[in-house]
C-alpha cells in the first residue's frame, strides 16, 4: 500500500542525540596533520564499535564531528561513558599535548528526519551542551537528566541553567564528567561545612580534650593523696632469719614486688648485693615528696616519648627517661594505673 501523506509533510520522531567532537582539533592538526588524523581515525573505530554495541546508530560526521541517535537515554549516556573510558585509555600511549579527546553532549528531542540525517533545535542542543563540556567530558540536558537520574549509578553535577548560541531558550545542564580534563567520573560533591560549624566542632574538641586532662590530673592526684607507705620495722626488733623485704603499698593498686624494695642501712648486710645498690624509700613526707617528684618526671618523659612529632633521637631519649623512673617508681613499690608498665617486671 503506497504512502497516502502529501509530499511536504515531514517525518519527525523523538530521539536522543549524541553530538561529539575533538577538542582543540585545528591546533593538533597545526602541530601534526598526519598523527592528529590517524589517532582520530582509531577514535573513530572505537566510537562506532561501542554505538552500536548500544544499539545506537551514527548519522552524521563531518570532519572531527560525530552525531549519533539512540532510542533510549540510558543506553546513550552509558555508551558516551565507556567511548570517554576507552578513549582515555587510548590516549594514556600518548604525552599530554598529542592526546585527541572528544567532548560529548546528550540531550533528547523531537528532530526531523531528512533521508539518513536528522535536523532540528534537538540537533542543536546538544551540539551546544559538547561545546559545554571539558575535555574527555560529558554534559547532558535537563531532560536526559531526568530520565536516567533513578536508573545510572553515576555522580551527576548541575551546571544550572545555561543560554548557548541561536538556542531561544535556557538549558538545564548537567556534567556527568570532571573538569579535571580525564574524563574520569566524579563522585557526588558533599556541601562543605559553614564556618560556624567548624567553630563549633573545634570549641566541642577543646572541651573534650581539657576534659580528659582535667580528669586524669585528678586521678593522679587522688593516687597520691591516698598513698600511705608503710614504715619499715627497724632491724633490730625482728630476728635477721625472719625479716622479710616490706612492701610499699598504695591500696587497691599497689602489688608486691619480692626483692625490689631497698633496704635500710641497719639490715643491708643481710640483703643481697642487688637489692642493696637499688635507691632506698625514704618514710613519712619526704618519701610522698619524692615519689610525687618521680610521677611528675615519669609523666613528662612519657608525654615527649609519645609524641612522635619531634627530633628522633630527642625522643628516644624521653622514651629511655620514661622506662628508667618507671623502673624506679617499681623498685619504689609505687604501683599506679597509668602506669606505662603497671610496674611490671
Amino acid at each position: 500500500m503506497e504512502d497516502q501523506r502529501p509530499a511536504s509533510m515531514v517525518e519527525r520522531k523523538l530521539v536522543t542525540i549524541l553530538s561529539a567532537d575533538v577538542a582543540e582539533y585545528s591546533r593538533l592538526m597545526a602541530e601534526d596533520e598526519e598523527q592528529t588524523l590517524r589517532i582520530f581515525r582509531e577514535h573513530s573505530q572505537t566510537f562506532q564499535s561501542l554505538v552500536d554495541l548500544h544499539h545506537g546508530r551514527i548519522f552524521n560526521t563531518a570532519g572531527d564531528a560525530i552525531l549519533a541517535e539512540f532510542t533510549s537515554p540510558v543506553e546513550a549516556v552509558r555508551c558516551a561513558t565507556e567511548i570517554q573510558a576507552a578513549l582515555r585509555t587510548r590516549n594514556e600511549q600518548f604525552p599530554p599535548n598529542r592526546q585527541v579527546k572528544f567532548r560529548i553532549g546528550v540531550n533528547v528531542g523531537d528532530v526531523m528526519v531528512q533521508n539518513s540525517d536528522l535536523l532540528g533545535d534537538g540537533v542543536n542542543v546538544a551540539a551546544r551542551l559538547q561545546g559545554a563540556a571539558a575535555p574527555g567530558g560529558i554534559c547532558i540536558s535537563g531532560t536526559v537528566y531526568d530520565q536516567i537520574r533513578n536508573k545510572l549509578t553515576l555522580g551527576f553535577e548541575s551546571l544550572g541553567e545555561r543560554r548557548f548560541k541561536n538556542i531561544p531558550q535556557p538549558v538545564r545542564t548537567f556534567t556527568i564528567a570532571g573538569g579535571d580534563d580525564n574524563g574520569s567520573l566524579p563522585t557526588p560533591k558533599k556541601a562543605a561545612p559553614s564556618t560556624g560549624k567548624l567553630i563549633a566542632i573545634a570549641a566541642l574538641l577543646l572541651l573534650i580534650l581539657a576534659g580528659g586532662d582535667w580528669a586524669y590530673l585528678a586521678y593522679r592526684q587522688s593516687q597520691h593523696t591516698n598513698a600511705a607507705p608503710i614504715e619499715k620495722t627497724p632491724a633490730a626488733a625482728v630476728p635477721a632469719s625472719t625479716q622479710a623485704p616490706t612492701e610499699v603499698t598504695n591500696a587497691p593498686a599497689a602489688q608486691h614486688l619480692q626483692g625490689s624494695v631497698a633496704a635500710t642501712p641497719s639490715d643491708a648486710r643481710d640483703m643481697p648485693a642487688a637489692a642493696i645498690a637499688l635507691p632506698q624509700v625514704r618514710s613519712g613526707a619526704d618519701s610522698g615528696s619524692e615519689i610525687s617528684r618521680l610521677m611528675r618526671s615519669e609523666e613528662i618523659a612519657s608525654n615527649r616519648c609519645s609524641d612522635g612529632s619531634g627530633d628522633l633521637d630527642e625522643t628516644g631519649k624521653a622514651c629511655a627517661e620514661r622506662d628508667r623512673l618507671v623502673e624506679l617508681l617499681a623498685d619504689k613499690g609505687w604501683c599506679y594505673q597509668r602506669s606505662w608498665q603497671r610496674c611490671a617486671r
